[in-house]
């Protein structure tokens, strides 16, 4: 791989990496139009058996979910991955670890999972084409919780 190409891919890394932080970041603020602009224009969101595909659903999806709500995601362990080894090909697929605070019916709670994620290049920027959550978790603090 020559140079040019491993700083192509350290950089795109990077961006794919802010993309997953600036999730995050709508998210805490309620704000679906911030969180939908990270997908494609026919990106998909999916958890257990719901699936919201397109800019219309996700929007529909995110502000009934994320809207005046205190969801807190901390993502970590991000893995990034060039479906053909190099970021030229304008796909990855990711997997980062998720830990969520809320505030839930009068209560504390955290929940844990991960998301499964494709990336795709639209219009010269990464973008989110499906993310998957699957979660672990969601426990009161005071109960704690267990596998």
């Amino acid at each position: 791989m020559s140079l040019e190409d491993r700083i192509a891919a350290i950089e795109a890394k990077d961006e794919i990496r802010e993309l997953t932080a600036k999730y995050c970041h709508g998210v805490v603020d309620g704000d679906a139009d911030a969180i939908v602009d990270l997908f494609c224009s026919d990106g998909t969101f999916r958890m257990r058996n719901a699936s919201f595909t397109g800019t219309e659903e996700l929007l529909g999806m995110y502000r009934t979910g994320v809207g005046n709500k205190t969801h807190k995601p901390f993502i970590q362990n991000h893995v990034i991955e060039f479906v053909d080894g190099t970021a030229s090909s304008g796909r990855a697929t990711g997997r980062c670890s998720v830990e969520i605070r809320i505030f839930q019916d009068g209560e504390a709670r955290t929940g844990a999972g991960h998301y499964l994620d494709e990336y795709r290049v639209e219009s010269g920027s990464w973008k989110l084409y499906d993310r998957h959550y699957n979660p672990y978790h969601l426990a009161p603090w005071s109960t704690g919780w267990t596998k």
